[in-house]
């Protein structure tokens, strides 16, 4: 037992011993190793390894920065955009809306103007005749020129001379004289017995001066609807050309009156807001135009021919405008007096004008028997002579 204990320490010197020397052969060893390696292998300079921190860009100024829909993106990532949907148009201005169709007005009494139809107003003035638009036909009294029925102008002649052959208009004689009229208003025609207003109109023609008062008031159902009345004023000088309107003035109801002054001496007329036109030759407002047609009638009834035209400058709410009245025929009206033989003129609808129809006496009478106006929407209203 104590021989077996002793061996091993008897050993331990000569491990120990090994153990140096062995450490010491590695390490000559390793040591040799580096410097052959330092001598075989030619020196080279360590290669530089940089490594690039991830440090956060700092932040652009706002007048720098672009906008970020300016940077193209890849085709390849580029996702489709939804089409932007259209806003809805509404069915009055769409095109292509499928409306349905628009029904005719039905006309009733309580919703109709009789003095509004009476006055024949459209709804927008036509275009003013400017100094530059005026013409030698449309300044004219009447459009129904040429030479005398049987009579062949010379072709060969010039313009000018065969003008200056033509003869002159026959003067408008213009007895003096006064009175009043009174008419019935109808809705529709005068035998279905629809009055809806009266209309009293009175008359003064002197030598060198005229007046012409007319008032209507509205009657029965219609006088439920619209009050008060239409009275019309105009003032003017008298000569052989007939009646020369100086003054017009008119008024609806409650609504501001309208007026309109000619001014002869420059040729022009001032409306109540101030506007200025040019005034044709034979220019007439509303209430002067029936008496200056049928004092026209009774001194050159050869210009009356059926089928012939007549053309009247006009006064309208802010312009001048030609009218033009084409000659039907004759025909009869029954009034409270009697029947009436009567030459029929015609003032045709264009676009929202009415319709106008004109009965002139034959006898001498100067005031119509009969004017019937139908609006664009079948409306009419039948002013008849009911006494004198």
């Amino acid at each position: 037992m104590m021989r077996a204990l002793a061996r091993p320490a008897a050993r331990a010197p000569a491990v120990i011993a090994f153990l140096l020397v062995s450490l010491a052969a590695h390490l000559a060893v390793l040591r040799g190793a580096s410097v052959a390696g330092r001598v075989a292998s030619p020196s080279h300079e360590p290669m530089p390894v940089t490594v690039d921190l991830i440090v956060a860009p700092a932040p652009r100024p706002a007048a720098a920065a672009a906008p970020v829909a300016a940077r193209p993106d890849p085709v390849a990532h580029r996702r489709p955009r939804p089409a932007r949907r259209a806003a809805p148009v509404p069915a009055a201005a769409s095109p292509d809306a499928s409306a349905p169709e628009a029904l005719p007005p039905v006309a009733s009494l309580a919703d109709s103007d009789p003095f509004g139809a009476m006055l024949g107003l459209a709804q927008d003035d036509a275009l003013p005749i400017g100094p530059t638009q005026a013409t030698e036909a449309d300044t004219a009294p009447s459009a129904q020129a040429g030479p005398p029925a049987g009579a062949a102008p010379d072709a060969g002649a010039a313009p000018d001379a065969a003008q200056a052959a033509l003869p002159a208009e026959a003067p408008i004689v213009v007895a003096p004289q006064s009175g009043a009229v009174r008419y019935r208003v109808h809705y529709g025609d005068p035998v279905d017995g629809n009055v809806v207003a009266t209309l009293e109109q009175s008359f003064e023609i002197g030598t060198h001066h005229y007046r012409l008062h007319s008032e209507g008031r509205a009657k029965g159902l219609v006088s439920w609807f619209y009050r008060g009345s239409l009275v019309q004023d105009s003032v003017g000088t008298v000569s052989t050309a007939g009646l020369a309107p100086s003054s017009y003035r008119e008024q609806r109801g409650d609504r501001a009156p309208r007026s309109a002054t000619i001014d002869p001496a420059h040729g022009e007329v001032v409306f109540g807001s101030g506007q200025r036109r040019q005034a044709p030759p034979g220019v007439q407002d509303r209430l002067s135009v029936a008496v200056q047609l049928a004092l026209m009638r009774q001194a050159r009834p050869q210009q009356f021919e059926p089928g012939a035209t007549i053309r009247l400058p006009m006064l309208g709410n802010s312009s001048v405008e030609p009218v033009d009245w084409i000659v039907i025929g004759e025909e009869t009206v029954a009034t409270d007096a009697g029947t009436v033989r009567a030459l029929r003129l015609q003032r045709p609808g264009v676009g929202d004008d009415p319709a106008i129809d004109l009965w002139l006496a034959l006898d001498a009478r100067i005031v119509p028997v009969r004017m019937r106006v139908t609006e664009p929407t079948g409306r009419a209203l039948d002013q008849v002579l009911a006494s004198q």
